[in-house]
């Protein structure tokens, strides 16, 4: 099987189909066919060869880019988080403004992205074959680590830097905190709870979480009275 190569290293012609006229819609092209693909047939019953049927492209495009069908749905998850999350994790917009809107900023954008169908229809196609194949869900874990987890630890650490925080392990606070924001919606998606999801009301779960968050890791006020 040849070596995986990155998109952008051979633009590939279409079978039956016109030539795309830039890299990246040839790439938007291809994920939106393995999206449709995996959301109808399951993980199980998708194929390489299937998406590359839907896409117009040859399989041996397709092996040049990814190793498997578990590589492809790790990619397409991350690529799904990466354009929702990309014009939220900007670190030098995010420093302009106080942690709190940053916060929210930050938990609301993650909960629109649950409470979006086709997000949350990936999420459970992941989650219900997970323990048929751990190799599937080990790579959409490193995917939404790579998004959401280490940009979360990055901005916690520049705040730190700062003086704005004050947190012992930036890594493990920005897992438990995206927890926070995110356990009670992606209960509602692995149980199958469409209208919960769609209901729950984002702004007013992130301000308290987001509080409960800061009541713990500010920096205590000076003592402005030593004789007390």
């Amino acid at each position: 099987m040849p070596a995986k190569q990155p998109l952008s290293s051979s633009p590939a012609r279409k079978v039956g189909r016109p030539r795309r006229g830039t890299e990246i819609e040839r790439r938007d092209a291809l994920f939106a066919a393995a999206t449709k693909v995996f959301l109808k047939e399951g993980y199980g019953l998708a194929s390489i060869d299937k998406v590359a049927a839907e896409a117009g492209a040859s399989t041996r495009t397709l092996y040049q880019h990814f190793e498997n069908k578990a590589d492809l749905l790790a990619a397409v998850v991350g690529r799904l988080v990466e354009r929702d999350m990309a014009a939220i994790f900007v670190q030098a917009e995010l420093a302009q403004l106080e942690v709190d809107q940053a916060l929210m900023r930050i938990g609301t954008a993650l909960l629109e992205r649950f409470q979006d169908h086709e997000s949350r229809a990936l999420f459970q196609l992941v989650a219900m074959e997970a323990h048929r194949f751990p190799d599937l869900a080990k790579k959409v874990r490193v995917a939404a680590k790579q998004h959401v987890e280490s940009v979360v630890e990055l901005y916690l650490r520049n705040q730190c830097e700062r003086g704005k925080l004050v947190i012992e392990n930036p890594g493990a606070t920005a897992l438990l905190l995206l927890h926070m924001m995110v356990g009670e919606i992606k209960e509602c998606t692995l149980f199958g709870a469409p209208d919960e999801a769609y209901s729950f009301d984002a702004v007013a779960h992130v301000k308290r979480v987001v509080a409960l968050f800061l009541n713990g890791c500010k920096p205590a006020k000076p003592d402005n009275n030593p004789n007390v």
